[in-house]
């Protein structure tokens, strides 16, 4: 708690609840929509057509269908954690140490252009996956100086946005 003190004092105030988190819904919106005109401008050049369209459309709706309760327990946990001014990383935080912002990139936009048969649309996770690496630094820089060795020791085990290991701890 002293730690979060010092960070008020030094840094100006504790870091927003949000983080990272509107300016990369942002980009990767904006992206997304250039993404989606781009291929609705060459229709059908860039349309996903190799495969079956049940198939196409059963592995959207399954990576959404991850997601979203991925995405939603990621939220809560992170709420609740963050109103209790505590690190979190067991549970979900034991898969990915941004699990709310890897629900989005791994899971939810791949099922959305997967819906919508899109290869430029499929580009809109790369493109999150990038920006992202870069906008976290400034919550992981705070959460570097609130909880110290703690956080430090969880970074080296837990990879920051794709789970590599898939070894829940509780």
């Amino acid at each position: 708690m002293q730690a979060k003190t010092e960070w008020s004092v030094l840094m100006g105030e504790k870091i927003s609840r949000w983080g990272a988190g509107p300016m990369f819904a942002f980009l990767s919106i904006a992206y997304g929509v250039v993404m989606f005109a781009v291929d609705w401008y060459f229709y059908p050049l860039f349309r996903i057509d190799f495969l079956p369209d049940r198939i196409i459309l059963l592995s959207g709706i399954f990576l959404i269908a991850i997601g979203v309760p991925f995405f939603m327990t990621s939220l809560i946990t992170a709420m609740r954690a963050y109103d209790a001014d505590k690190l979190v990383t067991k549970g979900i935080y034991s898969l990915c140490r941004h699990p709310l912002y890897s629900s989005w990139v791994i899971l939810i936009v791949p099922g959305i252009a997967l819906l919508m048969k899109s290869w430029t649309g499929m580009t809109t996770p790369i493109f999150m996956f990038l920006i992202l690496n870069k906008l976290v630094e400034k919550e992981e820089g705070y959460l570097e100086y609130v909880y110290g060795t703690s956080y430090l020791e969880y970074k080296k085990r837990v990879p920051r946005i794709i789970p590599v290991r898939w070894k829940f701890n509780r």
